[in-house]
């Protein structure tokens, strides 16, 4: 009997040793299938690069741990392998960037503003005022005013000379003003030395015109017509007006030397003149007799031959202007002075007592009797000053 229940003894350990294998198998089962997960799971992070660790992988093994860094690491080669070849294929691209990007530039320039055209440019020169073009010369450099500019178009006849010689005198070409930046440049000085053409009284150009119409006023002579002698007055004048100006800019006191700038002898043109005031200017206001004085007399200062032959003459011809207009006390005072300044005064006597004889008879009788103590048979007009007294 307890042979028999050994033998049973036996079996049960069997029986019971046999589930002990398979579970044995069964944790290596559980093993194969969790490294197959592991695996699958070392493939998704090579795949992924970085990707972050599930919670399956952090509960295996230090061995299944240590197993996946060793498959870790040659994965992180291959990604930063693949890392450096897209950086160096993106920095190839980029040295290969700066051709394709040039014609940028060309867009920068479009995008300039245009420069003004010359044709707007001048027209905005030609509104300004003569003093804002000066100025704006001055801002260039050109130290000059209005007068100067006058001068020189005294000297030269060809404006864009003038021009050109004033650009050279200041250098004003390599100083590169820009009117789209500075508002001006050195086209604005053509302009201006013309706009001071238009307003002077005379220049250079005039110079032939001036003989022409000194030898029209030379042919005109007096007549009745009160309205086409006050028109000749108005020429005669404008044309002395000039030729004293010219004289006083080029500092010439002769009329020898005014004959050389002007090719003809202004000396006859002036004595027209002369007597064309003595014969319109008696109709005319009181005023404009104390203007032709003044006027006359400055002509005659400033050429010394003149003076020295024309003086008494004019100083009586506006004597008689202010007796005819009723100012006898100046007149008279004027043909006193005369009279006392002058040894020879047959002439002076005449002239003085003959503008009495249609305004006081007996004024102009008197005049004449003072003659006779300085005028007798051997003056010239000696006759004449006993005509008044006989008649």
């Amino acid at each position: 009997m307890p042979v028999k229940k050994t033998t049973q003894v036996t079996k049960e350990d069997k029986t019971v040793k046999a589930p002990a294998k398979k579970a044995a198998t069964k944790t290596t089962t559980v093993k194969k299938t969790a490294a197959k997960k592991k695996e699958t799971s070392v493939e998704k992070e090579t795949k992924t690069v970085k990707q972050t660790p599930t919670a399956k992988t952090t509960k295996t093994s230090k061995k299944t741990a240590a197993a996946n860094k060793e498959v870790k690491a040659p994965a992180k080669k291959t990604a930063s392998k693949k890392a450096s070849e897209v950086v160096s294929k993106k920095v190839e691209q980029k040295k290969e960037m700066p051709k394709k990007e040039a014609p940028k530039k060309e867009t920068v320039k479009k995008a300039t503003p245009k420069k003004t055209s010359k044709a707007v440019k001048l027209a905005q020169y030609n509104n300004f005022a003569i003093d804002t073009c000066i100025d704006m010369a001055r801002a260039m450099g050109v130290d000059m005013g209005y007068d100067q500019y006058a001068n020189m178009l005294l000297e030269i006849t060809d404006l864009k000379t003038i021009a050109n010689n004033i650009i050279d005198k200041y250098d004003l070409k390599t100083k590169k003003f820009s009117f789209d930046e500075d508002g001006y440049d050195i086209d604005l000085i053509e302009v201006l030395v013309s706009k001071i053409a238009d307003t002077v009284d005379i220049k250079a150009q005039d110079f032939i015109e001036l003989g022409g119409i000194a030898k029209e006023c030379l042919a005109y002579e007096l007549s009745d017509d009160a309205s086409a002698n006050n028109d000749e007055y108005h020429k005669e004048f404008d044309l002395v007006k000039k030729i004293l100006m010219i004289a006083q800019r080029k500092d010439l006191h002769t009329m020898e030397e005014l004959a050389s700038l002007l090719k003809m002898d202004m000396t006859d043109t002036i004595l027209h003149y002369m007597d064309v005031a003595y014969n319109v200017l008696k109709n005319w206001q009181y005023d404009d007799v104390k203007y032709y004085e003044n006027f006359i007399y400055a002509v005659l200062s400033h050429f010394t031959d003149l003076h020295d032959k024309y003086a008494n003459r004019a100083m009586m011809d506006v004597a008689d202007l202010y007796i005819e207009h009723g100012d006898y006390g100046l007149g008279d005072a004027d043909y006193g002075y005369i009279i006392r300044e002058n040894q020879i005064k047959d002439y002076i006597y005449y002239r003085y007592a003959n503008v009495y004889v249609d305004i006081d008879r007996e004024k102009a009788r008197s005049i004449a009797q003072s003659a006779l103590q300085y005028v007798d048979s051997r003056y010239t007009y000696y006759p004449n000053i006993m005509s008044i007294l006989e008649d």
